[in-house]
């Protein structure tokens, strides 16, 4: 009788196959974290986190679903070098990946990263220390998220961090790319090339957890993998974050429909009646 897979089989076998660049330390890899270090210099220019270093020259960063540490590492870079001392944490489900970005952060930062093997959807307060200052979520990672698992990550998130700490998290409005813009595509080509053709189909859709379900096949080798996929739009996983912290703001770093959400002092308790006299910082630039 075969094993349930666990999480972190899944997510191995699942980025064996599914094209995504994470190696730091191929080319590519390495480009992906230098425009990650560009992107972080615009974003620590936002005034809660001018404001936040001003207040302290050392932050604690914690890095969730860290992969090989890329986002992480690339913040800690860009910190450090405003002078600010860093310590830098990160978590994910893959060790291979999280060994992979200690001997990155080593070399880029001139310290090994701490790490730990966690999932995010389980309770991260109780095995892990709390006050961080700074959370990220790096690598357009919200699609792995149901509705009803964004509320556990924020869960998790909020309770990490000080009473004025940050999270941060890239994200893309799908609903407009993919719906809108390309159309969604039952059967879609991720990579042709000579010796791996990989193919994404769709399977179907979960009504009540709002997944989208579609088989990822390797046509050479013929593995095949089910993914799960939920299709955020901006406001909507902003608009959840907002219920979780005390003000969300956008950093459009790759156009209108795309950049970083950041939120600032997480709420510790829910008062019902400032969700209605707050606006968020976010729909102060509404476009006309």
């Amino acid at each position: 009788m075969l094993g349930v897979m666990s999480g972190s089989e899944y997510m191995e076998r699942l980025y064996r196959l599914i094209p995504w660049v994470e190696d730091p330390f191929t080319a590519e890899g390495f480009k992906r974290y230098r425009d990650t270090v560009s992107e972080f210099g615009v974003v620590v220019k936002h005034r809660w986190f001018s404001e936040l270093m001003n207040r302290r020259r050392e932050l604690r960063v914690i890095d969730l679903c860290s992969g090989t540490g890329i986002g992480g590492i690339a913040l800690a870079r860009v910190l450090m070098d405003l002078g600010v001392s860093v310590s830098l944490t990160l978590v994910d489900l893959r060790r291979d990946a999280l060994d992979k970005a200690v001997e990155f952060g080593l070399r880029e930062l001139g310290f090994k990263p701490q790490i730990m093997v966690r999932d995010i959807l389980e309770i991260l307060g109780e095995r892990l220390r709390t006050g961080f200052d700074v959370s990220l979520i790096w690598g357009l990672t919200t699609p792995h998220f149901s509705p009803w698992d964004w509320v556990r990550v924020l869960s998790n998130v909020s309770r990490l961090l000080t009473d004025d700490g940050l999270f941060l998290y890239n994200e893309s409005d799908r609903v407009y790319t993919i719906f809108y813009l390309k159309g969604y595509r039952d059967l879609l080509p991720e990579v042709v090339e000579r010796d791996r053709v990989i193919l994404t189909i769709h399977k179907g859709k979960d009504f009540r957890s709002g997944y989208i379900k579609r088989l990822v096949l390797n046509l050479v080798s013929r593995e095949a993998e089910e993914t799960k996929v939920y299709f955020w739009d901006l406001a909507s996983s902003a608009a959840f974050t907002w219920i979780f912290f005390s003000d969300v703001d956008f950093i459009p770093t790759r156009g209108s429909h795309s950049g970083v959400v950041i939120a600032r002092s997480p709420r510790r308790a829910l008062n019902l009646e400032a969700l209605f006299k707050e606006k968020p910082s976010i729909l102060m630039h509404e476009q006309p």
